[in-house]
């Protein structure tokens, strides 16, 4: 897990941090200006989580709800804005107390869940279940708080892989840690469902900077119950980039095992779906 600093003045947090991993500031306007381009400069390394008070905002990947903020009964309505507008993982910051009206309210709505930042105020780097990230620290210095942020957040480190309720019938069937014996190359032997929605997902770990170490992908030699070759050999694509520092689907239709290629100095995850 990771830390990340918000704070309604940006400069606050280098008295904290000069190095953070995540920031988190304001990009519309209630009562105090919104964090400026030189504020988001200041922190050149850091993944940006970009929060809006307004639900009329088609901007961010947060809407903060609090007394004079966004309402619960308007996060639904900005999540299904953000989601139009090709943000796929709106996330939504509440208190523990106010977390249960803000679910009743997408249940009510008929609106797909959002992601979670919750505000406990424990004193504890705990996030709970069902949420991304958790506010435990509330004004350790002036006007900062801080949080404990999970490995992936999905729409902030980078793109996650589409929600297999896309594709009907497709679920989880399996996560694999692979840890690698070495460097080189190497082979992972996969089983498959066989159906035509079978893939795999490689998953490289991403580290407390928010960033993966660099993995590669090489041939994914794939066979049906037939015993016939099914799928691609993704190096023979053109344009096919084996280098990986973030998730990548591969899909397998028909597959009923593989052998996948690899490079990685650090253990990473496969995802077997179908």
């Amino acid at each position: 897990m990771r830390t990340m600093y918000d704070a309604l003045t940006a400069r606050n947090i280098l008295k904290k941090d000069r190095r953070p991993a995540l920031v988190a500031g304001y990009v519309d306007r209630i009562k105090l200006a919104p964090w400026t381009d030189d504020d988001w400069a200041l922190f050149p390394d850091a993944l940006k989580v970009r929060i809006v008070k307004k639900a009329s905002t088609n901007d961010g990947h947060v809407l903060d709800v609090e007394p004079g903020d966004a309402r619960p009964e308007e996060a639904p309505g900005w999540a299904a804005m953000r989601r139009r507008s090709g943000f796929a993982h709106p996330v939504i910051y509440c208190n523990r107390s106010t977390w249960p009206k803000v679910k009743a309210a997408f249940a009510d709505q008929g609106v797909e869940p959002p992601l979670y930042w919750i505000a406990t105020a424990t004193g504890r780097p705990e996030i709970p279940p069902g949420a991304i990230a958790a506010q435990y620290l509330l004004d350790v210095a002036p006007g900062i708080d801080i949080s404990v942020v999970a490995d992936f957040w999905p729409g902030v480190d980078g793109p996650s892989p589409a929600p297999l309720a896309t594709e009907p019938g497709v679920e989880l069937m399996e996560r694999i840690t692979v840890t690698p014996p070495n460097a080189g190359s190497n082979t992972v032997r996969l089983n498959l469902s066989g159906s035509a929605g079978a893939a795999v997902i490689v998953r490289p770990r991403i580290n407390r900077d928010g960033v993966a170490k660099p993995m590669w992908v090489g041939n994914i030699f794939a066979w049906g119950s037939d015993k016939v070759g099914v799928g691609h050999n993704p190096k023979s694509d053109p344009g096919y980039d084996d280098r990986l520092t973030s998730h990548r689907r591969f899909a397998l239709p028909g597959a009923v095992w593989a052998d996948l290629e690899y490079s990685a100095a650090e253990p990473f995850d496969i995802d077997v779906v179908g």
